[in-house]
């Protein structure tokens, strides 16, 4: 009888293991699902990362070795006694020396290079290391932000070969020692955290292996009960099973949380390097790979922003670990605990980019949907340039705060700026706002002004378009009066007087409105706006006297669009922001091209140029003269009734800048477009080593030196002489010797 109970009661429970087991095995292979389904599919959702161009530095070029030093540092260069690692640099009195890194662009792979940088009066030289000289070199681009559309997560993704196997070895010394022996699970480990725990009398040490701490990452909540940790083996012996060492310890690379940063999280070691030392992962030495993994234990204790002098003992514990493994010798770790944690500048790290992110986000928002640029990881390249970027918003902010300072009635003021490639047309630099920080409004796009004499340029450009007219010609100075809808409008000189009759170069230099309306009713009102639109005013208007002074409303943006023709002599039209977007594969995805359509010649849009270039010398931007007396620029000031808008355009060999100076209320101002918007271009230009637009003219144009009281080509010996800009066919046709009859 107790035989049979025996055999009875054995047999129920196999029975009831089996059954029991079918739902335990149903349970594991939907787990199993799980973990291959995110393991092998978009691990992650991570945001598009969006770059700068590359900064070129051209032999010949305006620079001072304190400006290339600064650049270097703020780039993530680290200067030692020489340059043989990449991303090192070095410096003596006279020179530098720089391992620039490798990047790869929408244009290929470009590789590192050392390069020796000498300046020899001002002037840029470069040199191999064999003495050859080199045209040009380039830092990489510079990753400026990232389009989040909602996700708030802050991670770089890497390969298991982009993983520097110091930093593998640090972390497996210290979160798991067992990592390549056990199969997803240590029994060694639990044991080792059990002892320790019990000899401390409270939770010293886990017994979480790299792998389970990567699966409670990826695929677990935080919560602490028998049943979360059931499910964190079995998916850990499951994802063991599946993939390799070298996968796993990739993941967690990617995956192991390190920071909060107000509402991004900070994921992965790169993100995290790139955070805290502004540097690439591959460039850290071995102290800084200790304070990384010396935060995994705990991100928000051991951060070494919040508490430096906790970090710093979290990171000296790892090294212990390396020295008591015989990874680090006695010398080494005694040098390294000693060392201070040296982080990267957060003032550098103040969001300048927020006003160009602007333009990026709308450019892509038609090729692209906001769910991908969000989650897929794109790169996206743009024409920024960083140093110039920093040149704007630094005199916006410091020009700004003077103006303030000196009459308190302009508390409150703002500005706009707009920077583009003077020949490529590529946007350089936004600025949306004269606050230190980011707004959520970015004028250069949203505040509609009246342009005022901004205006005036592609107006003289119609009339010199007929072919009637030269920078030469005269034209009265003199009061008029016209009848708008039933209205009398009379239009006035800034100055409140009348100038008789000048020359179409002196009246456009100082701005006379009197003599331009005269000019415009001359060639045909319609004519004008005809012009404005083929300039590329995209935004409708309609046209009347008044738009001949700037009663057109346009954004600063399109201001740039409507300068970019002249300013380039027909190279660029359109305004480009987005270069190309690239997948995380480096495969191009979209290139974006340029669309030029200038219905003006060459020629006519050079001279148009050239003839701006009086202003700072004879007109309302000579303080841009003074502060530059080598340089040579195009410039036009713009001021609008009642002083609402201060505008100023400035265009060097390199740069065409637009600056807008106003109040967000659109009250009355103490400032014109002399006073104001000016001291902005000239801070701006003193910080970027501007160079001088050239002499040469394109074909279809000449420059002649003129009479200036009668239209004849003067002699060398001539005084009372202009030299200007003309369209072939409408120079002079006949010379002045300036000899006197005896």
């Amino acid at each position: 009888m107790l035989k049979r109970f025996f055999y009875r009661l054995v047999k129920g429970g196999i029975i009831l293991a089996l059954v029991g087991s079918i739902p335990f095995a149903g349970w594991v292979w939907w787990l199993n699902g799980q973990v291959v389904s995110r393991f092998e599919g978009q691990k992650w959702q991570v945001p598009s990362e969006v770059y700068s161009a590359p900064i070129i530095l051209r032999r010949g070029a305006p620079w001072k070795k304190q400006d290339l030093e600064g650049l270097l540092e703020e780039t993530g260069y680290r200067f030692g006694r020489n340059s043989q690692k990449v991303g090192w640099a070095a410096r003596s009195q006279t020179k530098v020396s720089a391992h620039l890194r490798s990047y790869v662009d929408h244009l290929g792979f470009h590789g590192s290079e050392r390069r020796i940088f000498s300046f020899q009066e001002g002037r840029l030289q470069i040199q191999a290391l064999n003495g050859d000289d080199v045209a040009e070199a380039r830092i990489e681009p510079q990753r400026i932000g990232f389009l989040y559309g909602g996700n708030t997560e802050s991670r770089q993704i890497l390969t298991y070969d982009d993983i520097p196997k110091a930093l593998i070895d640090i972390l497996v010394a210290v979160e798991d020692q067992d990592f390549y022996q056990h199969w997803g699970i240590s029994l060694t480990g639990i044991a080792r955290a059990a002892v320790v725990n019990f000899t401390q009398g409270a939770r010293r040490q886990g017994g979480s292996t790299l792998t389970q701490q990567l699966v409670k990452n990826m695929y677990l909540s935080s919560e602490r009960t028998y049943t979360r940790k059931l499910t964190e083996v079995v998916m850990s012996v499951l994802l063991e099973y599946h993939y390799s060492k070298q996968a796993i310890i990739t993941a967690y690379m990617n995956e192991v949380y390190l920071a909060q940063l107000g509402n991004s999280a900070l994921h992965g070691f790169a993100a995290a390097s790139q955070h805290f030392f502004g540097r690439p992962l591959n460039e850290l030495n071995i102290d800084e790979f200790a304070l990384l993994v010396g935060m995994v234990k705990g991100p928000s204790l051991y951060n070494p922003e919040r508490s430096p002098k906790r970090a710093k003992d979290r990171r000296n514990t790892v090294l212990a670990v390396l020295k008591s493994q015989g990874r680090l010798s006695a010398a080494d770790y005694n040098s390294l605990i000693e060392r201070p944690i040296r982080l990267a500048d957060k003032k550098k790290e103040r969001s300048v980019y927020g006003d160009y992110l602007d333009l990026v986000a709308m450019q892509l928002s038609r090729d692209f949907d906001e769910t991908t640029l969000a989650t897929k990881n794109l790169r996206i390249y743009t024409g920024v340039d960083i140093r110039a970027q920093r040149a704007a918003s630094v005199a916006m902010q410091r020009q700004v705060a003077a103006l303030e300072k000196r009459d308190p009635k302009l508390k409150g003021l703002q500005g706009a700026m707009v920077v583009t490639d003077r020949l490529s047309g590529q946007v350089r630099a936004v600025v949306g706002s004269s606050g230190q920080h980011y707004t959520g409004f970015n004028r250069a796009l949203g505040a509609v002004r009246p342009i005022g004499s901004l205006v005036k340029p592609p107006l003289y450009l119609s009339a010199l378009a007929t072919g009637r007219y030269t920078w030469w010609s005269q034209i009265e100075d003199k009061q008029l009066r016209f009848n708008v809808a039933g209205k009398i409008w009379a239009p006035e000189n800034y100055d409140r007087q009348t100038h008789g009759v000048v020359h179409l170069y002196e009246a456009m230099a100082k701005s006379y409105n009197l003599a331009t309306v005269s000019l415009a009713q001359q060639i045909g009102f319609d004519r004008v706006g005809d012009t404005l639109r083929q300039l590329g005013v995209k935004r409708p208007f309609t046209m009347h006297p008044a738009v001949a002074l700037g009663a057109i409303e346009l954004s600063p943006f399109e201001v740039s669009r409507l300068y970019q023709p002249i300013a380039s002599q027909g190279n660029s039209s359109e305004l480009g922001v987005v270069l190309a977007v690239m997948d995380q594969s480096d495969q191009l995805m979209k290139r974006f091209d340029q669309h030029n359509d200038v219905p003006f010649t060459d020629a006519l849009l050079a001279v148009t140029l050239d003839g701006m270039t009086k202003t700072p010398k004879i007109g309302t931007a000579r303080a841009a003269q003074a502060a530059f007396p080598e340089l040579n620029f195009a410039a036009k000031t713009g001021t609008t009734n009642q002083q609402k808008d201060s505008w100023y355009v400035g265009i060097t060999g390199d740069y065409s800048t637009i600056v807008w100076l106003g109040d967000d209320d659109n009250v009355p101002l103490s400032i014109t477009g002399s006073s104001g918007a000016q001291k902005v271009w000239i801070d701006f230009t003193r910080n970027v080593n501007s160079i001088s637009l050239p002499n040469t003219l394109p074909d279809g144009a000449a420059h002649y030196s003129v009479l200036d009281s009668k239209f004849e080509i003067a002699a060398d010996r001539c005084d009372e002489k202009v030299t200007l800009a003309f369209l072939l066919g409408t120079e002079p046709k006949s010379r002045s010797s300036c000899f006197w009859p005896f």
